[in-house]
């Protein structure tokens, strides 16, 4: 192997064209280091791109002199910037006397940017990194980062010929310039990966994206599993005849922990004289009951040796109605835990002294108890949709946000791996 053919494969090129004229150089360009390789390219053209003659002969097309110093960014060489300068062989045709430039699969008609340093481009798009990161990595500018991601979010469509059979459904914070504030977003429970993301949540929306499926496909659909939201439960109901509609469990739990943690928040008056104890000891009232240590040990607040269960007891029999929504809290929590739903339906049905926020989380609970009830049924919880809304905002995070709601679904599925770049 030539020392031509050495250099052409360290820089991954590809076209037997392009001739290395000598070793690679360091040059400063614009107070910046790079590492130059010069190389000229040259072949015979088969045909003229402008009258379109075949070349057979020095009487149909010849050599016109070069286009010298075109400046092509390729990929960094051992971390530093890097520069082909080719000098691209012009051809003269003597049948229609236009001039044409040579050619290379290297990179594009009119651009200086290699084909391979965006396709590097394309492959840090999908790592969670910003596009000045990736800027930076790749030696060009964030507005080129910006137009190839442009380029790749104009193809982004995803066309599923059928509905998954077990979806979870949720939102999540978009753009400024998506149709509602919220995005909503639709998850395979199955695959565990992205089945689509809409720009609304709003009723209409939905049902004209999920009208497009017919009527057979939606009736394959078994279980949707959702938050409280009403707009879901009415949509689900009223396109997915054959579906059960499963209230997840986090949602519930989530329901009597805030209505508890208020209340004990309400007592959280300086006046109080267990202010610091229902302060400091906040996460001991909404842990599980049957979790809570009988070890003692030292308290700064008590003053003596005590166990968890003992500052729990103590505190919840300070106010009548913070015990009963603790009680109302550890009862709904466990028969949840214990997948005993004739506990759950008992235990709101009989809860006069809890608190307001219990009593409206109870009402809730009331009004969508059918599908409070397929949740201790079927195994199936927005777990998988919570954990990818969590890379959804560390994506959005990590850039300082997105002005463009394409590029920041784009940016979601490469991350996913749902598109290639």
């Amino acid at each position: 192997m030539s020392n031509n053919d050495y250099i052409l494969n360290l820089l991954n090129i590809k076209d037997p064209n392009i001739c290395i004229l000598h070793n690679i150089d360091e040059k400063v360009i614009k107070n910046k280091k790079y590492k130059v390789i010069e190389g000229i390219l040259t072949y015979k053209p088969t045909s003229c791109p402008c009258c379109g003659i075949i070349n057979n002969s020095d009487n149909d097309i010849i050599k016109w002199g070069l286009r010298r110093n075109c400046k092509i960014k390729i990929p960094n060489i051992s971390n530093c910037r890097s520069l082909l300068i080719l000098h691209k062989q012009r051809f003269y045709c003597k049948h229609c006397n236009n001039t044409f430039i040579a050619e290379t699969n290297l990179v594009d008609r009119n651009k200086n940017i290699s084909n391979n340093s965006e396709l590097q481009i394309r492959l840090e798009l999908m790592k969670k990194q910003s596009e000045k990161d990736i800027a930076e990595r790749t030696s060009v500018s964030v507005s080129k980062v910006d137009r190839v991601l442009n380029e790749i979010s104009s193809k982004t469509v995803l066309r599923h010929p059928y509905l998954p059979e077990f979806m979870n459904w949720d939102e999540f914070k978009a753009t400024k310039d998506t149709k509602g504030k919220m995005a909503f977003i639709i998850v395979n429970n199955k695959s565990g990966n992205i089945f689509d993301i809409l720009d609304s949540r709003k009723s209409r929306d939905l049902e004209k994206y999920f009208r497009r499926y017919s009527r057979n496909q939606r009736n394959k659909v078994k279980l949707i599993s959702t938050d409280f939201y009403s707009g879901y439960i009415h949509l689900a109901e009223k396109l997915f005849k054959n579906a059960d509609i499963v209230i997840d469990r986090f949602h519930i739990v989530i329901q009597a922990y805030n209505a508890l943690n208020s209340t004990r928040v309400k007592l959280c008056y300086k006046s109080n004289p267990n202010y610091n104890k229902l302060k400091n000891y906040w996460k001991l009232i909404v842990k599980n009951e049957n979790d809570l240590s009988e070890e003692k040990s030292y308290s700064q607040y008590f003053h003596k040796e005590v166990s968890q269960k003992d500052i729990v007891t103590y505190l919840i029999n300070t106010d009548k109605t913070l015990k009963a929504t603790y009680e109302c809290y550890q009862g709904i929590i466990n028969s949840i835990k214990n997948k005993d739903f004739n506990k759950f339906k008992s235990i709101i049905q009989h809860q006069n002294n809890v608190s307001d926020k219990m009593k409206k989380a109870i009402k809730l609970y009331k009004e969508n108890i059918k599908y409070i009830e397929n949740s201790f049924k079927y195994d199936i919880n927005n777990g998988i949709i919570e954990g990818t809304n969590n890379l959804v905002k560390s994506i959005k995070r990590i850039a300082f946000g997105y002005r463009k709601y394409n590029h920041f679904i784009a940016r979601i599925f490469l991350i996913k791996g749902i598109i290639k770049g």
